[in-house]
């Protein structure tokens, strides 16, 4: 096999590589992924290890990202040229008409050939794949299916000299490859509905939040910060919101931004319920004034022994939404809800939301005092709050997950050991 690419020569250190475009279907037919390539049985554990690909990622985030998107895009693939013959011809080597002021770059521009050999995807695994999927495979649906293949994709080409050279550029590539965190993703997606309604409010226009007391960079918040929240739990309040509305609309593909329409009826439901937040919860309603003394008032509220510190934990005030609709949620599906979601906010002022209330401890409370932001830490917290909220109202059914869940909090198994179950806090009246 005999490929033939414009190309653009350069060194960097002692490594010498070619900046190519091909397109997406001629691609994914000439290169493989690494795991493919002769000799993956013998490779090594942490050899397979750094070459086993996420096929979830591929199916379920770079395909529909392709297929659905007519502004997509890729940063460059790094390709290994191995045992292959290759070779760069200038462009000067084919015209002397090239102006004086252009002839020293002209050196560097010119056409690669590569001869024989195996061309193995060193970084860019998973999208090499994914293209694969559309170009070959044909197995994705979207409006942009089958202009996939006749992409422009950027590829960098190294020739292997020696397996620990290109060990060394694998591992380098890949050590220093930082994915962007979650609350990058939230602040600058324009698919994932949840995300553009997640900076819509802390916006300044119609925002229920002031942009200054969320914090966009990190997911968890120190007793000294003067933040309220984050953005990632503006985020999960939002999913948890919109499952809860029980709207077949609102189900957000995170890859498919939903309609204008929707987007801005979704908008009104989630601010409505945020701007109930901040009105009912007593605690909460400083965070909406224009006051001098915020910081201090904020960072005060967080400490453990003050009386409403759990709810100035962010991993807490995520479970405190999931509690809140919960308790809102019919005990069947032929009743009404026992209460509704200001019902219920207005009723969360008599729970006890100090850290060190001993309702709390074992359930979203370490032993050691620190919060358990795990994703069974805030269940049990939101299960206790449904109950807290409800007391008798809540069906056998639901009351005994709760009790289960609780006792478990306490290595409890009422099952196993009925006799030393624990009986549930009072819920407020």
């Amino acid at each position: 096999m005999s490929v033939v690419i414009p190309a653009i020569e350069g060194i960097m250190g002692n490594t010498k590589y070619f900046q190519c475009m091909m397109k997406a279907d001629e691609l994914v037919r000439a290169v493989r992924p690494a795991r493919e390539i002769d000799g993956w049985a013998s490779m090594s554990i942490g050899e397979k290890m750094q070459r086993r690909l996420n096929l979830n990622r591929i199916k379920n985030q770079i395909v529909p990202y392709l297929v659905r998107h007519a502004d997509r895009f890729f940063g460059s693939l790094i390709v290994l040229v191995y045992k292959g013959k290759v070779h760069f011809e200038k462009l000067s080597d084919f015209t002397q008409q090239v102006p004086r002021a252009y002839q020293s770059q002209g050196q560097k521009m010119g056409f690669l050939t590569i001869d024989g050999g195996t061309l193995i995807a060193l970084d860019g695994q998973h999208r090499l794949v994914a293209l694969r999927d559309v170009c070959i495979d044909q197995s994705a649906e979207g409006p942009f299916a089958d202009k996939v293949p006749y992409d422009d994709i950027s590829v960098i080409f190294i020739d292997h000299e020696s397996n620990i050279k290109t060990r060394n550029i694998f591992n380098t590539v890949n050590k220093y490859a930082k994915p962007t965190s979650a609350g990058d993703n939230i602040i600058t997606s324009e698919e994932d509905g949840c995300a553009i309604l997640a900076r819509r409010l802390i916006e300044p226009e119609d925002g229920v939040l002031k942009e200054v007391v969320v914090n966009g960079e990190k997911n968890t918040l120190t007793e000294g910060s003067t933040k309220f929240t984050t953005i990632r739990i503006l985020y999960e309040t939002i999913r948890l919101l919109l499952k809860g509305s029980k709207k077949e609309e609102y189900e957000f593909d995170p890859q498919l931004r939903p309609s204008d329409d929707t987007l801005e009826d979704a908008y009104k439901y989630v601010s409505n319920v945020w701007k109930l937040i901040l009105q009912e919860v007593k605690p909460y309603k400083f965070i909406s004034e224009d006051r001098s003394d915020f910081n201090d008032k904020i960072k005060e509220a967080r400490k453990p022994e003050s009386p409403h510190s759990l709810l100035f934990k962010p991993a807490a005030q995520q479970a405190f939404v999931q509690g809140i609709l919960a308790a809102c949620t019919p005990q069947s599906e032929d009743e009404e809800p026992e209460l509704s979601i200001q019902e219920a906010l207005k009723k969360s002022n008599k729970i006890q939301w100090s850290m060190e209330d001993d309702i709390w401890k074992s359930v979203i409370i370490k032993v050691s005092g620190a919060i358990d932001g795990g994703a069974e830490g805030k269940n049990r917290m939101a299960l206790l709050m449904s109950w807290l909220l409800l007391g008798n109202k809540m069906s056998d059914d639901k009351k005994l997950k709760v009790r289960k869940a609780f006792n478990e909090a306490h290595g409890i198994d009422i099952e196993s050991s009925p006799d030393l179950e624990l009986s549930l806090p009072n819920a407020v009246r």
